[in-house]
């Protein structure tokens, strides 16, 4: 009897390693990976964009995570509850899902993604595969549940040679709130420097705007011209919401204060003027208002105030800084 016992154990056992093997990796079916779930919750995050796409083959979710590279937007996948197969795609079928689908417009498939919220959000790049010459029937689905109230939203689409015709116009009227941007079509091949002109011609146009660090001294706002690299990238990062820096006066020409952090570090040596921010030691952020010759990681330079200014300024005793995260 104890034999029996002991083997009937060693299979109950046995299969329950093998239930825990076969759950390892799996997700749970509608799954998504990177879903913002509300910008509150992510610590440290203050970004104000948000990429959202649907991709059945691959080539909306290349340019979305492009777009979200460029912007340092979060990123979030809509995922049909019931997946594509590659059947369900095959136009030259007429009974196939997708053909029936889009030649009913009343169809609404269900969205398996995990829900979102869209609170704090200004600005939303809806992205889709042109089906039958509209957006699939799941972005219908999408646009009637959320509110855009407030929200800039621009939509792109992929395609093999379909333009976008009226899908981003549709959208819009489906979701009826919103400013909806006129969209772009992109290709299979679409690089990243195609993607950030297109961008950059918007904010140009002054259709969009993008966050920029925001330097204040004594509640005044002085205006920076930051550089593009990964230390102000990741010093924007850490402002969040807001970040205040006790600053010290050290040899007579800066202003000295610890970040609290390590930033990534591009160290090169250099002479400074007048109005240079730089990264000191990966962790302290320096302000000049005189020049000094060390290695240094460049972060911008103030544009707002002549050398006199500065050195008023940041000559005359320790100062407190503030950096938050805003629209330019």
């Amino acid at each position: 009897m104890k034999r029996m016992i002991c083997g009937l154990l060693m299979i109950m056992l046995v299969l329950g390693l093998a239930a825990c093997g076969n759950d390892k990796g799996q997700t749970t079916p509608g799954a998504v990976t990177n879903i913002p779930a509300g910008k509150n919750e992510e610590k440290g995050k203050t970004n104000d964009t948000l990429v959202v796409y649907f991709s059945a083959t691959g080539t909306t979710r290349g340019v979305a995570e492009k777009i979200a590279g460029i912007t340092g937007a979060y990123i979030y996948e809509i995922k049909a509850a019931k997946e594509y197969t590659k059947a369900d795609l095959n136009w030259n079928d007429s009974k196939s899902r997708s053909t029936k689908e889009q030649n009913d417009s009343s169809a609404r498939p269900e969205i398996g993604s995990k829900e979102i919220s869209l609170e704090g959000y200004k600005t939303i790049y809806i992205g889709y595969p042109i089906w039958w010459g509209e957006a699939p029937r799941i972005m219908d689905t999408f646009v009637e549940k959320y509110n855009f109230e407030g929200i800039t939203v621009i939509p792109f689409c992929t395609s093999a040679s379909s333009g976008m015709g009226r899908s981003g116009k549709n959208l819009a009227d489906r979701a009826g709130s919103g400013t909806w941007l006129e969209g772009r079509r992109f290709g299979a091949g679409t690089s990243e420097d195609d993607v950030r002109a297109w961008i950059e011609s918007m904010l140009k146009e002054g259709k969009i705007a993008m966050d920029e660090l925001v330097l204040t001294v004594g509640g005044k706002e002085i205006s920076v011209k930051w550089e593009d690299n990964e230390s102000v990238k990741a010093l924007k990062n850490l402002a969040g919401a807001g970040i205040s820096i006790g600053m010290s006066m050290y040899g007579g020409f800066e202003q000295v204060g610890s970040l609290g952090a390590s930033l990534p570090r591009n160290d090169n040596r250099i002479t400074t003027g007048p109005g240079d921010i730089v990264l000191y030691s990966g962790d302290k952020i320096v302000i000049f208002y005189g020049s000094n010759t060390w290695e240094y990681t460049r972060l911008g330079k103030i544009t707002g105030l002549n050398e006199k200014e500065l050195k008023d300024t940041f000559g005359n005793g320790d100062v407190t800084i503030g950096l938050t995260v805003g629209k330019r």
